[in-house]
Parts: structure tokens; C-alpha cells; sequence
């Protein structure tokens, strides 16, 4: 190799070691070092792991949409265009279950607001329809 070529890294960090610096930024520089962890630290990641997976498999079954249930009806087929995509995708992305259970949390707030405001109804159901839009584009494109 040439004195100002990069040298190329072997080693590569899996996503789920990524996912595990949000928690601890120094995990995988430990691992890569050699550090072994204590068998406290091994138990609590095998319990969230579990509590993780056990997440995931709720949300897999979960037919909650609160807000295209409210402007659509439970069973309407935007309803699960979107619950689709939080199956397919966001579920998926990292961080993506903090982000739905956020939702689920926020969402009661905006139906309330929105039953009390023709207005925000109006707004509501137009961010709601281009995502909607967005998300039927997008599955039919994978």
C-alpha cells in the first residue's frame, strides 16, 4: 500500500452493536478490545432482550392506529395502509418502537383536540391522507 492510501478496516460493526451505543457509547469499543462483561451486565441485556422482542411481537399484532381509525374507521383500508407501514417499516428502523409507543401516547391528545376543532379535524386528516399518499407510493414501489 502506498504511503497516503487509507489503509482498509476488516472489521466490521454490526447494526445491532450500533443500536447498543445508544445505550453505553463505549460497548462496542469494549468488545473490540476484549473486555468481557460482567455476568450482572449479561443478565440485563438478556432481560432486554426480552422485553425487547416481546415489544416487537406485540406490535406485530397490535391493530391500534388511533388516528386514521378515528378519521377513517378501524377496518378502512388507509387504516392499514399505515399500520402496514409500521409493521413493514418503522418498526424496523432503529429507535422505530420508541417512536411508535411515543404515538400511541400522543395520539389520544390529537384526537381529543381534534374532536373539539373542526379546524384541526381539517389539518389532521390532510397530513394524515399525504401520508397515506406517501405510504401507498412507497409499497408499491419495494
Amino acid at each position: 500500500m502506498g504511503k497516503n492510501q487509507p489503509q482498509q478496516r476488516t472489521e466490521w460493526i454490526s447494526a445491532s452493536d450500533v443500536g447498543r451505543t445508544v445505550f453505553c457509547p463505549h460497548s462496542v469499543a469494549l468488545k473490540y478490545q476484549g473486555a468481557t462483561p460482567t455476568k450482572q451486565a449479561v443478565l440485563a441485556r438478556q432481560q432486554g432482550d426480552l422485553k425487547h422482542e416481546a415489544l416487537n411481537r406485540q406490535a406485530r399484532q397490535d391493530k391500534r392506529c388511533y388516528v386514521a381509525s378515528y378519521l377513517y374507521g378501524v377496518d378502512d383500508p388507509r387504516t392499514n395502509v399505515l399500520r402496514k407501514f409500521r409493521d413493514d417499516a418503522i418498526l424496523k428502523w432503529p429507535g422505530g418502537a420508541l417512536l411508535v409507543r411515543l404515538y400511541y401516547r400522543l395520539s389520544p391528545l390529537a384526537i381529543h383536540l381534534s374532536q373539539s376543532s373542526p379546524r384541526i379535524t381539517g389539518i389532521l386528516r390532510f397530513l394524515v391522507d399525504r401520508l397515506v399518499c406517501w405510504c401507498s407510493r412507497r409499497g408499491n414501489q419495494s
